[in-house]
């Protein structure tokens, strides 16, 4: 995405990793598994790199600034933000799970089929995220810690074809894949279709919202790709103007909308205590000068919007509107 007034948005480099585990034994796992992967792969992550040990809280420790455990998985806001982030208690981590299946029930044998993305500079993590989600399988998931092999790793290329990065316990290439930059057109048209394809969570002035009106949605998709450039992409421009895109947000009609909210359970285990988490899901057609948000609009197909995007929540899809 060019940085022009109009479009004041970095490129986010990321790579997509389509990953295969294969069960060793029979699992229960819940239909929407981003939460668990979530956790499984940060506490296999940082079994892997901390070199202070599990009763060291990440905040508090001297070696965070340098430790890939804080980098990927606990990211703290070092130094002094721009002004329009001020006061976020943490920064944005730099990776998403997007669960592909809603299989609860799996024999030996059966696939567990993710995608993993890595955003910005996680992209240099890349052989950690495939340890830890090697010793994530190993270690078990769902009830009873049923144990999983990582089986195949597909890695997605700039030009659109999947490449395998790591087959049955062997990397089939040692180079690290070109990341991938969000496409910037595809559509063309005054109106198009926005698909809220997992739970949105999102939160204006501490409120959850049960609908969105197009700016509140731009205003909170332009803070999140913000937030990531700032925190994970070096050299991002830091003088970003919001308001000319908000401006023009206000032009956008909403021409019909098809959203129903949707409840899912997920355990916490900071909390220890079972989570009740809802959002809304189903479609938004959108009219207007759309050619200013389609940047803005496919950054947010890759970065997810709103709260708990780490485990997949907020997935958007952009399309033309049916004629």
């Amino acid at each position: 995405m060019a940085e022009t007034p109009d479009t004041p948005l970095p490129r986010i480099p990321y790579l997509r990793l389509r990953t295969t585990l294969r069960a060793e034994e029979p699992a229960v796992l819940p239909a929407y598994k981003g939460s668990t992967l979530r956790g499984a792969f940060g506490h296999a992550l940082r079994r892997l790199v901390c070199v202070m040990g599990p009763e060291q809280p990440c905040e508090s420790c001297l070696a965070r600034r340098t430790c890939h455990h804080a980098r990927l998985f606990e990211t703290f806001v070092e130094g002094e933000p721009p002004p329009f982030l001020q006061g976020i208690p943490t920064a944005p981590r730099p990776y998403v799970f997007e669960p592909i299946t809603e299989a609860c029930d799996l024999a030996p044998g059966d696939p567990l089929e993710f995608d993993l993305l890595l955003l910005g500079q996680a992209i240099e993590l890349l052989p950690y995220a495939l340890l830890a989600m090697d010793r994530m399988a190993a270690g078990g998931l769902g009830r009873g810690r049923a144990r999983f092999t990582l089986d195949r790793v597909l890695v997605l290329t700039p030009d659109g074809a999947w490449e395998t990065l790591h087959e049955q316990g062997r990397l089939r290439s040692h180079a690290t894949p070109s990341p991938c930059l969000p496409p910037s057109g595809g559509l063309t048209g005054s109106r198009a279709l926005l698909r809220f394809l997992t739970p949105a969570r999102l939160v204006l002035h501490d409120r959850l919202l049960e609908t969105v009106t197009f700016s509140d949605l731009t205003f909170l998709m332009l803070r999140r790709a913000l937030e990531l450039a700032h925190f994970h992409v070096p050299g991002a421009h830091p003088g970003w103007t919001l308001r000319p895109l908000l401006d023009r947000a206000r032009e956008i009609r909403i021409a019909n909308a098809d959203l129903h909210w949707r409840d899912w359970q997920r355990y916490s285990n900071r909390q220890r205590a079972p989570m009740t988490l809802g959002g809304f899901v189903g479609a938004l057609e959108i009219e207007g000068d759309l050619a200013p948000f389609v940047p803005l609009l496919r950054t947010a197909e890759v970065v997810h919007v709103g709260k708990g995007a780490t485990f997949g929540l907020g997935k958007v899809e952009l399309a033309p509107a049916a004629l």
